[in-house]
């Protein structure tokens, strides 16, 4: 029998709270009745054997890497959030602890101060130390070439075997101990759907179980002394020679591949000389920025680690601020849009995510982007996350603007011949349940009853809660039954537009599982 403590529940609450409920997805509404009834659902959740506990389905969303490529991310049901960053944080020490010391200036990513156990690991800075330490190593006379490594597909590629192995060997009580067990080959087991290999991506606390896959990975290169620094699953390893660079790369390669069944990825792997690692991968900005090209320069450089930690650098942020101030960012997004076949989404994403915090950017310059890219939403899909907190981001649209906004944000999701991506509809429809203002609950329903992706059809059921009708809510209530327990989530949600008689008798021809779904 394996079961959580309230001070270990309250930990993982609090960091929840703190990192956020997952990367690269909204924050499901449903976090707000947990937060409410935090008391009753954490006595309930401490009652609960982990040894015995069968996590509910989690939900797949695909969303863009690049131009190019998807990665999956996993939304996890809130209780299974819950229980799994519980026991990441039980473990957490015991990792750090057994990392490459912080002191050795190799490893910067998610390093976690183990006098805070309700934080998973400390975010500030980080990423700006970790290229700074890039830089240093290139400054030395006898480096002559720098092996670039990536690992391919990390995280849904981890063996789960070895995770549980990893865990055990670096615990010092046993209560660690037993969460290799219950973690990886109960929790992460069943919610990889009895797979033998990957971790959830999204969840802050998977970040942790990362680093800890690659302990031994470092302490074999620093065995080797070999010049290494890494950030997540990117190594740069200098050497003085290119067959010294070579040789890196084998062992490296052969190393990840025999010990964790991982491979480098071919595409982003390979041996550069020093001036070249110094052009490609650590490239200034000008000391006078006035073009569209260095200001992305700048821009990408401040960004490049903004996906791997949750705070920037703020006097970077000032920086490069105060010399967008004297570019024309219209313009920039006038010329990345202007060829329909080839968008370029990086400036689009720079641009959406730097003019809301320029404080003395006009009104009017924010709303003549705002009508840009709405006007160009069709060609934006991997880019939609953006577009949808850039949308949210004014405060004083009128009616007639949101209904200008709304009626091209939803025209895709609308096509039955060619529908957009599910990540595109799930951000598009954040907006909608932001706020009863958005109304088109008609529109809505409609996406709802036409679509065959459980991910757009959850989060239409949360938008009908927000602007919908009890007659918006009929149409989909009975589909209950069927459907996966995060559609059901927001199902219930959806649910509170009937009136409170018909609500009561409706769940209770319902069985509704769990202190979360009862409460919401």
């Amino acid at each position: 029998m394996f079961n959580l403590t309230k001070a270990e529940l309250d930990d993982a609450f609090h960091a929840i709270r703190h990192h956020g409920y997952s990367a690269m997805l909204p924050e499901p509404p449903e976090w707000a009745a947990i937060v409410a009834n935090w008391v009753t659902i954490r006595d309930a959740l401490e009652k609960i054997d982990l040894d015995t506990y069968e996590p509910y389905k989690l939900m797949r969303v695909y969303a863009p890497k690049n131009r190019a490529n998807i990665r999956v991310v996993h939304l996890l049901h809130p209780q299974d959030l819950l229980i799994y960053t519980a026991l990441v944080l039980i473990a957490k020490n015991d990792i750090e602890l057994n990392r490459v010391a912080l002191k050795a200036k190799r490893v910067f990513s998610y390093r976690t101060d183990i006098s805070k156990q309700n934080i998973l690991y400390e975010a500030r800075n980080s990423y700006a130390k970790y290229r700074q330490q890039l830089r240093a190593k290139c400054t030395v006379a006898s480096v002559k070439y720098v092996a670039v490594a990536d690992i391919a597909d990390f995280y849904p590629r981890i063996y789960q075997h070895r995770l549980e192995n990893v865990i055990e060997s670096v615990a010092t009580t046993q209560r660690v101990r037993d969460v290799a067990r219950v973690l990886v080959r109960k929790l992460i087991g069943n919610l990889m759907e009895k797979n033998s290999y990957g971790i959830p991506v999204g969840p802050y606390a998977s970040r942790l179980l990362g680093e800890a896959i690659l302990i031994d990975v470092d302490a074999m290169l620093q065995g080797a002394k070999s010049n290494f620094v890494r950030w997540v699953d990117d190594y740069s390893v200098f050497c003085k020679t290119e067959y010294e660079a070579q040789s890196i790369l084998f062992t490296l390669g052969e190393f990840l591949f025999s010990k964790h069944g991982l491979t480098l990825q071919s595409a982003k792997t390979t041996i550069v000389p020093i001036s070249d690692y110094r052009a490609k991968y650590l490239t200034e900005h000008e000391e006078h920025l006035s073009d569209r090209d260095a200001a992305i320069k700048a821009l990408r450089e401040l960004s490049a680690g903004y996906e791997e930690s949750e705070e920037i650098d703020e006097s970077k942020v000032e920086d490069v601020l105060a010399i967008l101030h004297g570019l024309d960012l219209k313009g920039m997004l006038e010329t990345s849009l202007a060829d329909t076949t080839l968008v370029d989404y990086e400036a689009v994403v720079y641009a959406l995510m730097k003019l809301p915090r320029i404080l003395s950017a006009s009104a009017e310059l924010k709303r003549e982007v705002l009508n840009l890219v709405i006007d160009n939403a069709e060609l934006l899909y991997p880019v939609a996350e953006h577009i949808t907190k850039y949308v949210l981001s004014f405060t004083d649209l009128t009616a007639q603007e949101r209904k200008k906004i709304a009626n091209s944000l939803l025209k895709p999701l609308k096509s039955k011949r060619n529908p957009p991506p599910p990540y595109y509809a799930m951000w598009v429809l954040h907006v909608f349940l932001s706020g009863s203002e958005w109304n088109h609950a008609k529109d809505i329903v409609a996406i709802y009853a036409n679509t065959k992706s459980e991910v757009v059809r959850r989060y239409a059921a949360l938008a009908v809660n927000t602007s919908g009708t009890r007659a918006d809510v009929v149409s989909i209530k009975d589909d209950y039954v069927s459907a996966s327990p995060l559609l059901k989530l927001a199902i219930l949600v959806a649910s509170r537009r009937l009136g409170a008689d018909e609500r009561k008798h409706w769940k209770q021809a319902n069985v509704l599982n769990g202190v979360i779904d009862k409460l919401i």
